[in-house]
């Protein structure tokens, strides 16, 4: 595995949301790549054996482009997909074209929390024509304040994009496992483990996923990690009184009492080949289930003094008073067009209970853990998302440009 041979990639991954990272051997002269992207996407590509690439024309120029989306085809008009934009003079061009034009490379596939899942050896097919298009294209200089305007440009073309633009796509096609692809991963590190009710336990997690719950609740506490420190975080906190679980997990401090519920969806062959009118169906049962979760312990919480829990570290008694309460509900995934009708069931419990509350899915809350990395910033960026949503009638995406947090 490439993470074992070489270990101190992770702090450089730990830098990126998403996306590409060429890496060059220079003992062997030869380059590997690194994709960073959601589990979703990792199990796709493993299904598929390929990816796709499409060069981003810009409209505003000729021969411009705006750089890669990386295309995981789990549904034909709908892949999930993944945005690089490039830059003239940036090296991450100029390695990207050196990978896809060897003759075959080594590719690693890694989560969020930078696990590397899967590793296969690739190779691009079509290269002259690859190489003959990098040749012509056109890109722009980076400038900080159109990161946005690329992105958006990139995602708008592409939900756009016709069958043509589909013929044009280059596809990396897998020629065979680097390694096995169906093991577990057990994560011993103390940021795994070191919080309340995770009982001394490693984090395990594996691609495939049949029975998501408790593998999701350990993942967002890991991103949670980042945030809070591990004696404020709880997972699996349960009512004292009545020995019925409150919430999923809740992170207590000084100044506030995040109580997180959580929803998921098997990573498995069956769950991704459902239609899209199945996944959004299934996306809005489980916000209008976890909203109701998150009322119930909102309104069990919100005028008590303290709140008295165990876990299976043990009995906790957390202070509420003097602390602004704010209620997350985490999803799978959400459509970007779907937004406003999964926000309503959210919104109202917040209108019904004068509480905070945010709707994020996964990639979201791994983004801004990433760049909100202290409970005052992150609770400054929530509440910033829910004056957003409360003016729209509709929770914001989030977006961030520049490094992440502490780097």
């Amino acid at each position: 595995m490439f993470s074992v041979n070489y270990p101190a990639i992770l702090s450089h991954l730990g830098q990126l949301a998403y996306g590409f990272q060429p890496v060059r051997l220079t003992v062997e002269n030869r380059y590997v790549l690194l994709v960073k992207a959601t589990k979703e996407a990792l199990l796709t590509a493993r299904l598929n054996q390929e990816i796709k690439i499409y060069l981003i024309p810009d409209e505003e120029t000729e021969n411009g482009s705006l750089g890669f989306i990386t295309a995981f085809f789990d549904d034909h008009d709908e892949p999930l997909a993944l945005s690089s934009p490039l830059y003239f003079g940036d090296e991450l061009l100029s390695d990207l074209i050196s990978v896809f034009s060897q003759p075959s490379f080594d590719l690693y596939f890694f989560d969020e929390l930078d696990r590397e899942l899967l590793g296969v050896r690739a190779q691009l097919e079509d290269k002259e024509r690859f190489s003959s298009v990098m040749l012509n294209a056109k890109f722009k200089k980076f400038r900080s304040d159109e990161v946005i305007k690329t992105l958006t440009s990139m995602e708008e073309w592409f939900g756009q994009r016709t069958n043509v633009d589909d013929s044009r796509a280059f596809v990396v096609k897998f020629e065979k496992n680097l390694y096995p692809d169906d093991f577990l991963f057990f994560d011993a590190r103390p940021e795994a483990y070191n919080f309340h009710g995770a009982g001394n336990n490693p984090n395990i997690t594996s691609l495939e996923r049949d029975e998501p719950g408790s593998f999701q609740e350990r993942d967002l506490v890991r991103m949670l990690r980042r945030v809070f420190p591990g004696d404020s975080i709880f997972l699996n906190p349960e009512r004292t009184d009545s020995g019925t679980e409150l919430a999923d997990i809740l992170c207590h401090t000084e100044e506030m009492l995040l109580v997180v519920q959580a929803k998921d969806s098997p990573n498995n062959e069956a769950t991704l080949k459902r239609t899209i009118n199945r996944k959004r169906s299934a996306i809005r049962s489980h916000i209008k289930k976890g909203a109701g979760q998150l009322r119930g312990a909102l309104s069990y919480i919100k005028n008590r003094h303290e709140l008295d829990i165990s876990t299976s570290s043990g009995a906790h008694v957390l202070k509420v008073t003097d602390r602004l309460i704010v209620g997350l509900l985490i999803v799978r995934e959400m459509f970007d067009d779907d937004y406003k009708l999964c926000s309503l069931p959210v919104l109202t419990v917040v209108k019904d209970t004068n509480v905070p509350c945010i709707l994020l899915d996964y990639s979201a809350l791994h983004i801004i853990t990433l760049h909100l990395g202290s409970p005052d910033e992150l609770l400054r960026g929530l509440l910033r998302m829910i004056d957003v949503a409360l003016e729209n009638d509709e929770y914001p995406k989030p977006r961030f440009i520049g490094p992440p947090s502490g780097s």
